[in-house]
């Protein structure tokens, strides 16, 4: 199976600078949008076969355009919405941002119970994340593209696909980017693309 994993367009949350991991959460900015409809031409040459999201309004929209071009209906897995922030939510101080992206840091590190915010730990979150891509794999897709959420997909891909680059890891996932991670739930993944890194 090969996953092509893609970051929703820019919110208005993300002008802001703001932590923004509730449901629904914010629309797209107009920007958003435009991220949206470009990132078509880039996700069909994957030919996917089924597409998948969060259960967020970000993702809903961000998902809009390549399911309009394949016909295609997305299907929705709460499990994978971004990394819960708890009591850091909403916030727009580059303390709370820091504390944010250190503890995802921590888990990357192997300290899996921490919590962030006072809220989910590393282990329930990667379970979740876990468990919605073992429903993919068993759906029978071989190449759907699952839109979700920075934070989420950066420590997913760092707990779970080999492979990953120090060119790739100086990389942050920037709204519409893209991931792509080959193999199964059984056997692990590898990577293949990190933004604009591909592995030979």
């Amino acid at each position: 199976m090969q996953l092509i994993l893609v970051r929703h367009g820019q919110t208005y949350a993300n002008e802001r600078a703001a932590i923004s991991t509730i449901v629904p959460g914010e629309a797209l900015t107009e920007t958003g949008w435009t991220q949206a409809n470009n990132v078509v031409a880039d996700l069909i040459q994957y030919r996917p076969d089924a597409i998948w999201r969060s259960d967020t309004l970000r993702t809903e929209q961000t998902a809009t355009p390549l399911a309009t071009q394949l016909a295609i209906t997305p299907q929705v897995h709460p499990g994978l919405r971004e990394i819960q922030a708890g009591s850091l939510e909403g916030k727009t101080s580059p303390e709370a941002m820091q504390e944010y992206i250190s503890t995802m840091m921590a888990w990357l590190d192997g300290d899996l119970g921490l919590p962030m915010g006072s809220g989910d730990t590393g282990y329930e979150t990667l379970q979740r994340f876990d468990e919605a891509v073992a429903e993919i794999e068993r759906s029978g897709a071989q190449r759907p593209v699952i839109f979700a959420h920075a934070g989420i997909l950066t420590f997913w891909a760092g707990m779970r696909v080999r492979g990953i680059t120090e060119d790739m890891r100086h990389q942050r996932l920037l709204n519409t980017g893209i991931a792509v991670a080959e193999g199964t739930v059984a056997q692990g993944f590898d990577i293949q693309r990190w933004m604009n890194v591909y592995r030979p």
